[in-house]
């Protein structure tokens, strides 16, 4: 019964070591769009119970609150998300070989992102310029824009 004790409190004060050094080293590294302050355990379990559809309704109010850019730290990683169709425009377009590059993917990762198969998984190269044509032409048209705005 102790030894079980022993290795729980053991792994709770690694992961708390762990997640206080993540937040240390994050904030002095990168300066990221603003975003609500995250708890990095609790706050992953509480963006994985939400269904997509739950999501969109707090993007927005998040959107009212801290911009059209906004940083979510969702598992390890922190993910942008922009709301702004000319902010996307000037990520993508104008400056789309400096955004395009992404972090080195994990494996589980290969499987939930398609095997880097969408525009917010692939490397930069012919697959990544054919996605964002496709996305600019067909999405981001101005006569298909007025069917994305909230209502």
């Amino acid at each position: 019964m102790e030894i079980w004790f022993m290795i729980i409190v053991s792994l709770c004060i690694s992961a708390l070591i762990r997640s206080t050094l993540s937040i240390i080293q994050s904030s002095k590294t990168k300066k990221l769009p603003p975003g609500p302050t995250t708890v990095p355990i609790i706050c992953s379990f509480i963006w994985l119970s939400k269904s997509f559809f739950q999501l969109e309704p707090i993007l927005h109010n998040f959107k009212l609150k801290y911009g059209p850019i906004i940083t979510l730290k969702i598992g390890s990683r922190p993910a942008i998300f922009i709301a702004n169709h000319t902010s996307v425009h000037c990520a993508l377009v104008q400056a789309g070989a400096i955004f395009s590059e992404r972090p080195e993917e994990l494996p589980t990762g290969h499987v939930i992102n398609s095997y880097q198969h969408n525009i917010s998984s692939a490397s930069y190269g012919p697959n990544w310029r054919l996605f964002r044509r496709n996305m600019v032409e067909t999405i981001m048209h101005p006569a298909r824009l007025k069917t994305f705005w909230w209502t």
